[in-house]
């Protein structure tokens, strides 16, 4: 692996998902926030690009049990539940709304030098924002290894992975940067080998890309 041709996908790090008292946080989650905040500084260090997706909610949205959906109300628009963990949070991010882009403005979020998150009002990203596929179609041609973490592994990083898996680039999970909602995760990641995808830890991937030593053992 190669910083240049290695891109970091992060996966829905956010409040609501992963601090305690979060609205769909699963108890001790919180454990891989040490991980996430070295995959993160590794990314800044050698200068790897990060594309996250992230739940934002309205109060109409048919996810939610309110209109008859499967889940309570979380990532709401413009709390605090919505928002990234400190430890990933972005520097100089592009927001990518679902709705329709034109050219021009796909060309300019191509072009952009910071973090690329792509906004999803289902978990799914691929569902979740209309333009999350064609984007990455093209952003990903540049690339030759995807690195895969955040939460959760039966949900949003299973949504992500199997999108991801319909591009070129070998696909990393970082295993101890994922955290399950249950015991179900370990057959989510015996498939994945079985397709092909390859599951490392921190430290390996520190290790393949030269990070140094800023590993932690959390």
């Amino acid at each position: 692996m190669r910083p240049e041709t290695t891109l970091f996908s992060d996966v829905d790090t956010q409040c609501d998902f992963i601090l305690p008292g979060g609205k769909l946080c699963i108890a001790g989650t919180d454990r891989i926030i040490p991980k996430l905040a070295v995959v993160t500084k590794l990314a800044r260090r050698l200068g790897i690009r990060i594309v996250a997706s992230t739940d934002r909610h309205f109060p109409g949205d048919p996810e939610l049990t309110r209109n008859g959906g499967d889940y309570p109300d979380h990532c709401m628009d413009a709390t605090r539940g919505q928002k990234k963990i400190d430890a990933t949070a972005p520097l100089n991010p592009l927001f990518i709304e679902s709705r329709e882009l034109g050219e021009t403005e796909i060309e300019a979020l191509l072009q952009h030098q910071g973090e690329l998150v792509f906004e999803k009002q289902l978990f799914d990203v691929f569902a979740g924002n209309h333009n999350a596929e064609k984007i990455l179609a093209r952003l990903l041609k540049r690339y030759a290894d995807v690195v895969v973490y955040g939460v959760y592994t039966e949900v949003c990083v299973r949504d992500a992975v199997r999108g991801l898996l319909k591009f070129a680039p070998k696909l990393h999970v970082v295993v101890d940067a994922i955290a399950d909602i249950g015991a179900d995760g370990a057959s989510h990641r015996d498939q994945w080998q079985t397709q092909g995808v390859d599951l490392i830890t921190l430290a390996e991937l520190e290790s393949r890309l030269g990070g140094g030593n800023s590993r932690v053992n959390a």
